[in-house]
């Protein structure tokens, strides 16, 4: 008898916590909504979103810092999609372009990798019929 109420009250209990599994994650997000699902297939997974314009769906987790956003077509299909992690640590914090600076070698930035100071060239480029 004391282990059938220890059974029931663990499966009671596993129940519980498999219903409070979060749909809005980064995981779900990455490897779930690919190109050519509907809205009603989006929302099955990701769960229903935190705004929601015509071609577009946003859903925002303020405890984690982040958020993503479905893009859809005209007939409501997933055109595209994008994640925004406001923790998500860079990996070398110091790197130019991150400060608005080309990166040396790029086109338009020095070999040395400084600023070019906030002037610029332009090349003009002659097309022939």
């Amino acid at each position: 008898m004391r282990s059938t109420m220890l059974l029931l009250v663990l499966t009671g209990t596993t129940v519980l916590l498999g219903g409070c599994e979060k749909k809005f994650t980064q995981k779900r997000f990455d490897t779930m909504i690919v190109n050519g699902q509907t809205k009603m297939e989006v929302e099955k997974i990701l769960g229903q979103p935190d705004a929601q314009w015509e071609t577009s769906w946003k859903w925002v987790d303020f405890d984690e810092g982040c958020s993503g956003k479905v893009v859809f077509d005209e007939n409501g299909k997933v055109i595209g999609k994008k994640w925004s992690d406001v923790n998500r640590e860079d990996p070398d914090p110091e790197t130019q372009w991150r400060k608005g600076e080309l990166p040396p070698g790029s086109k338009g930035g020095r070999e040395d990798g400084a600023s070019s100071g906030g002037s610029s060239t332009s090349t003009e480029i002659e097309i022939t019929p």
